[in-house]
């Protein structure tokens, strides 16, 4: 990094609060995106300030990947770094991660449910096994229900949950397991109350 960048990314800084954890000299490829993209136009510097700013790498030379939300007018994204680095981007706000596996440590985990773009992060940083687990609480908890209100064997719900979503594709139905134990329950009531009249009716 150029020297006569190290000031001008202090002041940067000090006065954002997403960047306030961060050392001008230990940023991060994730921290260099953001000040470059948000802070090469801006006037409170000189044009020869702008143009170190412009110095740092482009956006594309260092992401792995990118997860967007794409749901509605939700424009949330995960912008994964090749230093392992996340930029969390959403309508609202940004948030910068020296380690995208700390993020979903910290934030992600904790809500015990998913969003698609939330289980492509896990699985690119080989936390794979998180998403399993959220899609395992959201099968025990429907083969609860179904056990409780149908008595149907919990080693038989999964092959009703096929069945009745049968409609459904590979990604719709994944979502909806994403929602882990709470959709499980809420399913397993919607298939319970649609198996009832059947068995009345049988």
């Amino acid at each position: 990094m150029n020297p006569k960048l190290i000031p001008i990314l202090e002041r940067i800084i000090a006065r954002d609060s997403v960047l306030s954890s961060f050392e001008a000299r230990r940023l991060p490829l994730s921290a260099r995106a953001y000040v470059r993209q948000l802070y090469r136009m801006d006037d409170a510097f000189t044009p020869d300030e702008q143009d170190l700013i412009e110095s740092l790498p482009p956006f594309a030379d260092d992401i792995a990947d990118s997860f967007r939300a794409g749901i509605g007018g939700d424009e949330s994204v995960y912008h994964l770094f090749e230093d392992g680095s996340l930029w969390l981007k959403t309508n609202a706000y940004s948030s910068i991660w020296t380690d995208a596996r700390d993020f979903a440590v910290e934030i992600i985990l904790p809500r015990m449910t998913l969003s698609r773009m939330d289980a492509q992060l896990l699985r690119a940083i080989d936390m794979g096994d998180a998403v399993d687990g959220v899609r395992q609480d959201f099968f025990t908890a429907f083969a609860a229900v179904l056990h409780r209100e149908c008595h149907i064997a919990h080693c038989d719900a999964r092959g009703h949950w096929d069945a009745f979503t049968r409609q459904l594709d590979d990604g719709q139905r994944e979502i909806i397991e994403f929602g882990g134990t709470e959709t499980g329950e809420s399913e397993g009531q919607l298939f319970a109350e649609s198996f009832k009249p059947q068995t009345i009716n049988a």
